[in-house]
């Protein structure tokens, strides 16, 4: 049994308690002076569409998932125990094809245009609802959470990447079309960026653009996978010999 484990059971316990307690501070009643602002209930509305949210539940959904096969491992350590061949395979899967792709995209994508024009994809009013801290669990906590799972569980890079490529296109094709069924059913897109571009050559880009994104951050996490284990690999060695 690898020491690691006890990394990534901490790494999993901090996910799941950064994030699930920031939930529950951002869903706490809000006062009848906010909500009379037709943009705050707009955003409080339309909360469970947004990009961030979803990649959040992903990272807790898998926090518990990596959790689950750690304890199992650790309560049947001395048998030699194996998680399930199936969850194993889910859990692995589930990361390279979801965890790692839309945590990079949530951060890139919000934070490139907070700092190019903030009202492009966090407009002020949020300000009366969100703190800084939550905002930043959301979308910068993230990526340390990825990365910590990256260099912490045993991975090797796939022969065939069919598999991980075709559930990371199911996915935003999900996403996709809950994107688009929000215009049809509220008339405005979830992110100001789109209704301000919508209707310009410009939206498809942007569209194109985030898709070919998801694709290169699909493909970066297994240089660095390889690198981070062959270290790690060195290190134990060097272990063994002293």
């Amino acid at each position: 049994m690898s020491g690691y484990i006890y990394f990534r059971i901490l790494g999993y316990v901090v996910t799941i308690t950064l994030q699930v307690g920031n939930w529950i501070v951002m869903t706490q009643p809000i006062s009848q002076d906010v909500m009379a602002d037709s943009k705050v209930r707009g955003f409080v509305d339309m909360r469970s569409r947004f990009l961030t949210h979803w990649t959040v539940f992903v990272q807790i959904f898998y926090a518990l998932t990596g959790l689950s096969c750690d304890v199992l491992t650790l309560l049947n350590s001395k048998r030699n125990y194996e998680p399930p061949r199936f969850l194993k395979g889910f859990r692995d899967t589930f990361f390279a094809a979801i965890v790692w792709p839309s945590t990079l995209l949530v951060f890139t994508f919000f934070w490139t245009l907070y700092v190019l024009d903030r009202k492009l994809i966090y407009p002020p009013f949020l300000d009366k609802i969100l703190a800084p801290a939550s905002n930043h669990i959301m979308h910068t906590a993230i990526v340390p959470s990825a990365l910590w799972e990256l260099y912490f569980q045993p991975r090797s890079v796939p022969k065939s990447h069919k598999k991980n490529l075709i559930h990371m296109i199911l996915y935003y094709a999900l996403y996709l079309s809950v994107f688009i069924y929000t215009y049809v059913e509220k008339g405005k897109w979830v992110y100001p960026i789109f209704q301000k571009i919508y209707g310009t050559i410009y939206f498809y880009i942007v569209l194109v653009f985030v898709s070919v994104l998801c694709l290169l951050y699909y493909y970066l996490q297994w240089p660095l996978t390889s690198k981070a284990w062959a270290s790690l690999e060195k290190q134990k060695t060097k272990r063994k010999i002293r």
